[in-house]
């Protein structure tokens, strides 16, 4: 290893690696922060799409408008729409 004649120079270049790194770790809890946020909004689109399906087999077995619940979601199925709520928002409105 070599001997610096000036010490500021290994200090400059220990403060860049430590920036590139800690750039590096930001990045990273990023994209993990925003790749979970994504697949929860991915299960609820696929939680109200079940939801809707079984609420219009249901509508289409009985013949009479359908409501169904589970959890924090609720699906109502009738001639000419289904829709599909959690926590009284409004996911999923399919019309006919």
């Amino acid at each position: 290893m070599k001997k610096y004649r000036i010490s500021g120079f290994v200090m400059a270049d220990s403060i860049l690696a430590l920036a590139v790194v800690t750039l590096g770790i930001i990045t990273l809890l990023t994209c993990q922060q925003q790749l979970t946020r994504q697949q929860a909004k991915h299960d609820t689109k696929l939680m109200a799409a079940r939801l809707a399906k079984e609420s219009s087999d249901q509508l289409l077995a009985t013949g009479h408008p359908a409501a169904i619940e589970r959890g924090e979601y609720k699906a109502v199925a009738g001639p000419d729409r289904i829709t599909v709520y959690r926590n009284s928002r409004l996911v999923v409105s399919l019309r006919r």
